[in-house]
């Protein structure tokens, strides 16, 4: 996960889960999100390209001895102003906590699953809803489980830029370990081979920066790197990852190493296959 889990408060229900893409690129993915990552991110970008993706997703966490998977279906395909997608992913760690005085060793698992919409209104601006259901079972301790939903829209702005705006988790309740949060991004297109993207989420009156980019080498290989700061969390990391994609099918590589407050390392597989 893009944060510590040094409390029992820092469960995030809208941000799992996310594929080797967004983890590479430190999260910065609300404007040019596309299979998972679009449907965490901001499921508005779901529209952004025409494509029918299956996916599936491996990722592991050092500190915490966590191994999440996930599987994803995004189909943008089959109606051009009208994309759709579905996901299920469960995690199981091992965090060390510090609560009630002492520090804690404690088996978790979590799980989350949802169906996404997204709507193109006309040829640069789609609007989309994200709507899931999050069972957060932390030994020994109160757990947290329930719908929500996100709903976020992107434009196009000419040939080489798009925006991004997203509010997440609606419906469950808020207090200050569990801040409203909104997202808001822009990226730029360069010459059909680079990608560049800064996003910042507000957690309250906190900010997550993220910010990250993609070049593409020849027709195959995709390298990527990306950097966030979050002060929710208190943590500042650095992603990076590797691709190669074919017209059926890539397979991506990440790894996020956090460089402040925990020092964590996520390592990340990401399969997908493009069914039409």
């Amino acid at each position: 996960m893009l944060l510590t889990l040094e409390s029992a408060e820092a469960f995030d229900p809208w941000s799992e889960p996310m594929g080797a893409r967004g983890l590479a690129l430190g999260g910065a993915v609300i404007a040019t999100g596309t299979g998972s990552d679009a449907m965490t991110a901001n499921p508005a970008s779901m529209s952004l390209i025409r494509s029918y993706i299956w996916e599936s997703y491996y990722r592991y966490n050092s500190t915490d001895k966590g191994h999440i998977a996930q599987t994803a279906l995004v189909d943008s395909y089959k109606n051009q102003r009208f994309a759709a997608g579905a996901y299920y992913g469960i995690s199981m760690a091992e965090p060390t906590a510090f609560y009630n005085g002492a520090n804690l060793t404690r088996d978790e698992k979590y799980m989350k699953g949802g169906l996404a919409l997204s709507l193109l209104l006309t040829e640069r601006i789609a609007i989309g809803v994200n709507g899931y259901y999050y069972d957060y079972n932390p030994e020994d301790l109160p757990g947290r489980s329930g719908f929500s939903m996100d709903v976020g829209m992107v434009a196009r702005i000419g040939q080489i830029i798009t925006v991004g705006a997203v509010a997440y988790d609606l419906i469950s309740d808020h207090d200050d370990a569990h801040p409203w949060s909104f997202g808001a991004g822009a990226a730029v297109f360069l010459l059909k081979k680079i990608t560049i993207e800064a996003d910042v989420v507000m957690e309250g009156k906190k900010p997550w920066y993220k910010g990250g980019g993609e070049l593409i080498l020849g027709e195959s290989i995709i390298l990527r790197g990306g950097y966030g700061k979050r002060e929710s969390q208190d943590i500042q990391y650095f992603g990076a990852g590797l691709g190669y994609i074919t017209k059926k099918s890539s397979v991506e590589f990440s790894i996020m190493q956090n460089v402040d407050g925990s020092k964590n390392t996520f390592v990340g597989i990401d399969l997908r296959f493009f069914l039409r």
